[in-house]
């Protein structure tokens, strides 16, 4: 009898029958954790990758993602790993479409309800790229903190948040010396896609320099 597969290898099992499944397509493909959704997704292409980081993860608004359905892929005449169903707060939906040639629609029907369509030109994604790598670096940190408890590191944060409106990581740091330094930098970043704070990653990657701007300043 088989051994049972372990969580780990059960994951790189996935990963090689997504490889595998791409036949002669030419593309890569990209494995990377969704702080947001709390799993691993793969990417068949660039173009999803760089859409994923800066269109859905890095986003505030964005509740949560999905890849559509086989039935919506017929309908949108793209491949199910080439649109996203996308859940925005005040129960707002979208399908993200990435697919260099895609039907054109304006408004599809899902799952979960009537949803406007986005196409997502290659140049939108050019000009988020250098962003997209940026958060790359960030989501990083906080899958770093994954199998972690760090509920008083998060309780902590808020607490600093709610009586320093703004600053650099590196005041956080300072704030929250208790910490080393990469598990303050995911917590940030775990905030930031959460919505708890802005974190501007628009012109450097994650650093002690990067500033941030916490919710209830925002909303004053």
């Amino acid at each position: 009898m088989a051994a049972a597969k372990t969580p780990r290898s059960a994951q790189r099992a996935r990963v090689l029958d997504a490889y595998r499944g791409r036949g002669r397509q030419n593309s890569n493909l990209w494995l990377g954790y969704s702080v947001k959704q709390d799993q691993d997704l793969i990417f068949h292409s660039d173009r999803s990758f760089v859409h994923w980081l800066a269109f859905l993860e890095s986003d505030p608004s964005v509740a949560g993602f999905y890849p559509i359905s086989n039935e919506l892929s017929a309908v949108l005449e793209v491949g199910p790993e080439c649109a996203m169903v996308v859940d925005r707060l005040k129960q707002q939906l979208e399908v993200h479409v990435v697919a260099a040639a895609a039907r054109e629609m304006t408004t599809v029907q899902t799952d979960s309800g009537l949803a406007a369509v986005r196409m997502i030109s290659l140049d939108e994604l050019r000009a988020r790229s250098r962003l997209a790598v940026h958060w790359l670096k960030a989501v990083n940190y906080a899958g770093m903190l994954r199998y972690m408890n760090i509920a008083t590191l998060m309780n902590q944060l808020a607490f600093t948040l709610a009586h320093r409106p703004s600053g650099t990581l590196e005041d956080l740091v300072e704030d929250l010396a208790g910490h080393d330094r990469a598990s303050v930098f995911g917590a940030v970043v775990k905030a930031a896609i959460h919505g708890r704070l802005d974190l501007d990653l628009s012109s450097q990657g994650l650093c002690g320099a990067s500033r941030w701007t916490s919710r209830a300043a925002r909303e004053q």
